[in-house]
């Protein structure tokens, strides 16, 4: 089987500004999805190419850091805040495609700023795609603390309505229901490649560990989200491994990179 695993992040951020490099617990963030890669494809008994789009120049510095990859640079009409990741995963699959010459079977987008997963995580992401070839796309989520058939409501018109009108009277009733915490998707490329929105086509998710999923969208959020990483550390050898193995891949040197222009894939 021939994988693309796709790393995308932008140069810009509103919400925290250079979040993609920001130190976060004593590394740029970016490094920690750099570092679950490397270990990801100690394990894999697959083809495998790297490709990271992106438009920053701290990214393609930190690349220099890891184990061979295909950059592909980004365009300015995909690096809006309001631009679909889906387009941008779509256009890494069509560039690297139409340079490699191989036809990828999987494409698994691994976010920057979803870092708390571990191997195991990924590896069952990639399992239930594998084995289930109905589903157009799989991704990891984690169990909801709030229910939008009881405890979640919206605004109509100045009145608070539930988001899903049920009458159930206890939480213990509701239909458990989970959070995309984004960090996994596992894509099948035809279907990426047509789709206009994730849920078009036939989704699968796999629950990963709660780490109390934090967006980050401000520096609140990153600052709590250090704060936890910590005590992730002490109880969970599967992040200590990535953590640990920053290091490695932070001092190896001896890498083959290429690069992607955007004339190149036209």
């Amino acid at each position: 089987m021939n994988i693309l695993i796709t790393v995308c992040g932008r140069a810009g951020s509103k919400g925290v500004k250079g979040k993609n490099t920001k130190i976060f617990n004593g590394y740029p963030l970016v490094l920690y999805t750099f570092s679950v890669i490397d270990l990801l494809m100690e394990q894999l008994n697959h083809y495998v190419d790297v490709a990271i789009n992106t438009d920053s120049m701290e990214i393609i510095e930190l690349t220099k850091s890891f184990r061979n990859f295909i950059l592909v640079n980004r365009e300015q009409a995909l690096a809006g805040e309001h631009v679909s990741k889906l387009n941008v995963i779509r256009d890494t699959l069509l560039k690297t495609s139409d340079y490699t010459g191989i036809n990828y079977d999987l494409v698994l987008d691994l976010d920057i700023t979803s870092p708390i997963r571990t191997v195991n995580d990924i590896i069952r992401v990639i399992d239930l795609k594998n084995e289930n070839k109905d589903l157009d796309v799989v991704f990891s989520v984690v169990r909801s603390r709030r229910s939008p058939f009881f405890n979640m409501v919206k605004d109509e018109a100045g009145k608070a309505r539930l988001v899903q009108e049920a009458r159930y009277t206890a939480r213990q009733q509701v239909p458990q229901t989970y959070d995309m915490n984004a960090s996994i998707y596992a894509y099948d490329p035809s279907y990426l490649i047509t789709a206009e929105h994730l849920f078009d086509g036939n989704c699968g998710m796999v629950e990963m560990e709660d780490t109390l999923v934090l967006d980050i969208d401000c520096e609140q959020d990153f600052q709590w989200m250090e704060y936890i990483y910590i005590k992730l550390l002490q109880d969970n050898k599967g992040f200590e491994e990535v953590y640990i193995n920053i290091k490695n891949i932070y001092d190896y040197k001896s890498n083959i990179n290429i690069s992607i222009d955007n004339a190149s894939s036209q």
